[in-house]
């Protein structure tokens, strides 16, 4: 079913089979930076990584015993993995991961080492890589902005452009629907519960006429984070040539962080509806997004068309082509800022001054802290120290303790 690199990725950065209080896997950005590590060794794929003892992984990739014993104990879970794969398939979910060649492109090349290191699926894969626009809004939405969302879902459609949706409730399932009414295709990117969501007997049917991806980067079974949707929304953008805003609120919601981070990134143009209804829309505009109402008298595809991506199209942590020279792959340097997302030279200037502050931040909590040693030691009051951290939970950047109250670093 899978290639060696494949399964020792699965082994190394799913949930699947793991028991509780055993090693974490890892993140996408950790797996990256261990990719790194083996890329420039000896070992040069990951699959080396299992005819290895846990003294040669210390001296080959130059990590301590901690980090070995962690690649040991995930990477010795083989047979609860092969059960939980088999699982899967049964219920019709697959697995692809960064080093197979069906993984969705735009989210490898415009990602890079942030791209989730496997994802789960239900139907074409190949639907991933159509080219398509992303509709986007609130879950509660009044009917001015359920049928901007539908119509501007079917004239998507009708011009041969698939739909990418987070599978929410409100506007996401609006436009979903639309599109498949319409004959069109639909890749709904999951924030939790793809095992529930395929046994609905209306989106069964669609997969099986190849007309609905279900794609999701958290277990099958996980259930609603806010992080995991923060990240969900992340993939929407990125897999899109771009991004229609239908309702947002203003500085609150999912909708809203999405759009900001988009616009601040510069992945995909950002589009929102001229409406006055939604506090959110107007200010999104302002802040760059362009704005449209009469969907009569345009061609998404024109205004899609002239987008022009920010970051440069690398096929990086593809294990097939690893052997090529060192100045073509993706190297992550934890001390250096070699990723940038947006380009510099048309950049709108950011004068939020949480942006320059949060990984300042992000660095004093590595450790549980209160709030008055943050005050003091970042020199700044009470209550512009609270702001700072109430913000930074609710972008999943900062959690707060209890008993007593303290603030810690997400990971």
């Amino acid at each position: 079913m899978f290639t060696d690199n494949a399964f020792v990725t699965i082994l190394l950065c799913s949930y699947l089979g793991a028991k509780e209080g055993e090693y974490k896997p890892y993140t996408a950005l950790q797996w990256s930076r261990l990719v790194n590590k083996i890329v420039n060794s000896s070992l040069k794929e990951p699959s080396s990584l299992m005819k290895m003892s846990q003294e040669e992984i210390c001296k080959e990739l130059k990590v301590d015993f901690t980090e070995s014993n962690r690649i040991k104990k995930l990477l010795s879970r083989g047979g609860n993995m092969a059960f939980a794969l088999e699982e899967l398939e049964r219920k019709g979910i697959k697995i692809v991961t960064r080093s197979d060649n069906n993984y969705p492109v735009r989210l490898k090349s415009i990602l890079k080492q942030h791209a989730p290191a496997l994802l789960y699926y239900c139907g074409d894969i190949s639907l991933a890589n159509n080219k398509g626009i992303a509709i986007v809004g609130s879950r509660n939405i009044d009917k001015k902005g359920e049928n901007f969302a539908r119509d501007l879902a079917t004239k998507a459609t009708k011009e041969g452009l698939a739909i990418y949706s987070g599978g929410a409730r409100g506007i996401d399932t609006i436009s979903e629907k639309a599109a498949l009414d319409n004959g069109g295709s639909v890749i709904s990117v999951l924030a939790d519960s793809l095992i529930k969501k395929i046994k609905r007997k209306e989106y069964r049917d669609k997969i099986i006429q190849g007309k609905l991806l279900l794609l999701t980067a958290n277990n099958p079974d996980a259930p609603f984070t806010a992080g995991g949707a923060m990240n969900r929304n992340k993939y929407v953008y990125v897999l899109s040539k771009g991004a229609f805003i239908v309702a947002s609120d203003y500085n609150k919601g999912g909708t809203w962080a999405g759009a900001t981070e988009n616009l601040k990134n510069g992945w995909v143009k950002t589009f929102a509806f001229k409406s006055n209804s939604y506090a959110g829309n107007s200010v999104l505009i302002r802040k760059g997004a362009k704005p449209v109402d009469d969907l009569q008298n345009i061609s998404i595809n024109d205004l899609i068309d002239e987008e022009e991506l920010k970051s440069e199209q690398l096929d990086i942590f593809d294990v097939n082509k690893l052997n090529v020279n060192e100045d073509k792959i993706l190297l992550v340097k934890e001390s250096q800022n070699e990723i940038e997302f947006s380009n510099k030279n048309n950049e709108e200037i950011d004068f939020d001054l949480y942006h320059r502050v949060i990984d300042v931040i992000r660095k004093f909590l590595k450790e549980p802290k209160t709030l008055n040693e943050v005050s003091e030691s970042l020199k700044i009051n009470k209550k512009q120290a609270s702001v700072w951290l109430n913000r930074a939970i609710e972008n999943n950047e900062v959690k707060k303790l209890a008993k007593p109250v303290r603030y810690v670093a997400s990971e």
